[in-house]
């Protein structure tokens, strides 16, 4: 099964990143129940790599990210293939992405060795059903979309089945992270 590490919003940041997807020339939004900001792609897994994760993920003591969505972007060298919000890349969201990858590996996973980018995907986009220039002016033009910062309560640890009409997610386990000094007025 393939599995991946990630963050879910909110809902009034989804309600917000809805509004973005509906001003963008796009066809093949995602639903806003599956927005997440993904951490750490694990994929393929089996069950004693999963209960070795989940021995690890237990005893996580890991600070609660900061994160603040800022401005929209694409993915993809020629063509785009992915719409997305960027994560304003807090070092606490930076430290947690890097802590789970080396739990991850430590535990046999072969997570990707791609700068990470944080970010939550709004669209996947075929080449055939969007006009470049017109999507990237409507990128532009969201230059000044930003959340209010959020804390993430937790790292969900997610399993993914691939479909013809796209992914489909399933929450495995839910792992709480610890209030920040910042929430303790420390």
């Amino acid at each position: 099964m393939r599995c991946f590490l990630a963050l879910e919003l909110p809902q009034h940041i989804r309600s917000q990143l809805v509004l973005q997807q509906f001003l963008m020339p796009v066809k093949r939004r995602i639903a806003p129940e599956k927005f997440h900001l993904t951490l750490v792609f694990l994929g393929d897994a089996d069950n004693p790599m999963l209960d070795a994760l989940d021995q690890e993920l237990s005893r996580l003591d890991s600070p609660m990210p900061q994160i603040a969505l800022h401005g929209l972007g694409l993915f993809g060298k020629d063509k785009a293939h992915n719409l997305h919000a960027k994560a304003l890349p807090d070092p606490s969201l930076m430290a947690l992405h890097d802590k789970l990858t080396r739990l991850a590996r430590n535990v046999g996973f072969a997570p990707d060795k791609r700068r990470y980018s944080p970010h939550v995907t709004l669209a996947y986009l075929r080449p055939d059903t969007f006009e470049q220039s017109e999507l990237e002016l409507a990128v532009a033009r969201s230059a000044d979309f930003r959340t209010d910062p959020f804390e993430a309560q937790e790292v969900t640890l997610f399993r993914s089945h691939l479909r013809p009409d796209g992914a489909e997610y399933d929450v495995l386990e839910r792992y709480p992270l610890s209030p920040s000094l910042r929430a303790l007025n420390w």
